[in-house]
């Protein structure tokens, strides 16, 4: 399967060099256990039955048992790879395995009705990722900082990406129920341009945002790894561009991404935190 992303369309750091070397053969397979599990689940030549018996076999593999499915073989070696890691780091498979719960959701194209949907959907297609990593430093998993931070990120995503998701997969992750709020509906979502009906249901996705970002900025005093922390502190500066950038152009009819200057700034951003006495 052609993946539709690489480590460069992500809005996080992947596999950094803040990432201490002995780590990032664990983190990068993580990645690339998330990336084809994703790119399945977003698929429009696969059948829903078919998404699903794939990540299925994934979960199997990942849990070291054979799947009765293993014709896809880079899928299968992907998740038995991350199994074995995170088995032999002594990490719960979990922070695995609660991404294929997204995943699955996905495969069967639930709307997000409600702004609490959208935020129980990130718990487990976002969050896992901070809870991964922390534990892989041997930090305090149970952060909600860590959690507002993944949640925020993905939220941006679906920002940018929400007509996209309804042209090709007919998917609303934007909640709908603020959608018909304000007298609109789904498919404005496909026009050329936002409707002002649409542009204030995104500006209070963005507003909701906001907040989670505000909690996240704690994050980087929470964490004792200078890497980790640094890489949090970026991921902040990232997101607080995005959140903004957003706000200023429409998604629909522009790609609106971080630029370089933005990476720049957050790259200084975690060097100031990184020098940090």
């Amino acid at each position: 399967m052609n993946k539709q992303k690489t480590k460069r369309d992500e809005n996080f750091l992947v596999g950094s060099p803040l990432i201490p070397r002995r780590l990032r053969a664990t983190v990068h397979a993580y990645y690339m256990f998330a990336r084809y599990a994703d790119d399945i689940a977003d698929s429009p030549d696969l059948t829903r039955e078919t998404k699903k018996n794939r990540l299925s076999a994934m979960k199997s593999a990942l849990a070291g048992v054979e799947p009765r499915d293993s014709n896809h073989a880079e899928d299968i070696a992907a998740a038995r790879t991350l199994g074995t890691q995170l088995t032999e780091r002594g990490l719960d498979l979990s922070l695995a395995s609660d991404l294929l719960e997204a995943f699955l959701w996905d495969a069967d194209n639930n709307p997000c009705r409600t702004w609490a949907d959208l935020i129980n959907y990130c718990q487990y297609s976002a969050c896992p990722v901070g809870r991964f990593l922390l534990a892989l430093h041997e930090e305090k998993t149970d952060t909600p900082e860590s959690d507002t931070l993944c949640s925020a990120l993905q939220i941006l995503n679906h920002v940018q990406d929400a007509s996209r998701d309804w042209q090709t997969l007919q998917r609303v992750y934007m909640p709908t129920d603020w959608i018909e709020g304000v007298g609109e509906k789904v498919d404005g979502l496909g026009r050329e341009t936002a409707s002002p009906e649409l542009r204030t249901v995104y500006n209070r996705v963005l507003d909701n945002t906001d907040v989670l970002i505000a909690s996240a900025s704690k994050l980087p005093n929470l964490i004792r790894n200078r890497g980790l922390a640094a890489e949090a502190t970026i991921c902040v500066a990232l997101a607080k561009r995005l959140s903004s950038r957003l706000r200023r152009i429409d998604p629909i009819g522009n790609t609106v991404s971080l630029t370089a200057f933005d990476w720049a700034y957050a790259a200084t951003t975690g060097l100031a935190r990184l020098l940090r006495p």
